[in-house]
């Protein structure tokens, strides 16, 4: 009996017939910087998997273990919270609402989407969010 082949699912964040040809640059960027960071998640994942390859002998060996386990833990969670950006845009690409700030429904200056094409917020929305975030206690 010959096996069936199955068609292989379709990937939206590959899909650049969806996207509006003026963000074609934009689409391909954020395609091989989530391809970069999904590599160095995994690299990272893999490598905080794996067994120390040492045993604490003292104190001060316990604390550096704990110290690289905790960075590797917030490497991780930052890696997370960047793909996560990253797979937004993507899908404000496909929804046609990519460079349209989300506070303020302005359109994000060209500029600023190719310093930071990942970005949700015109200059002036994330400027105002950070103050408000830094005033925060």
């Amino acid at each position: 009996m010959k096996t069936p082949v199955l068609p292989m699912p379709s990937r939206p964040e590959t899909a650049a017939a969806s996207v509006d040809p003026r963000w074609t640059w934009h689409h391909r960027t954020l395609l091989r910087l989530r391809a970069r960071l999904t590599v160095d998640h995994g690299a990272r994942l893999h490598a905080a998997a794996a067994p120390a390859g040492h045993e604490a002998v003292g104190f001060a060996d316990n604390v550096s273990d704990q110290n690289e386990r905790d960075l590797n833990v917030a490497e991780l969670r930052a890696e997370e919270s960047q793909l996560d950006e990253v797979d937004a845009a993507l899908a404000r690409l496909r929804a046609g609402t990519y460079g349209v700030c989300e506070d303020t429904g302005k359109t994000i200056s060209a500029e600023r989407l190719r310093a930071v094409p990942w970005t949700r917020f015109c200059r002036e929305a994330a400027q105002r969010r950070e103050r408000s975030q830094n005033a925060a206690p």
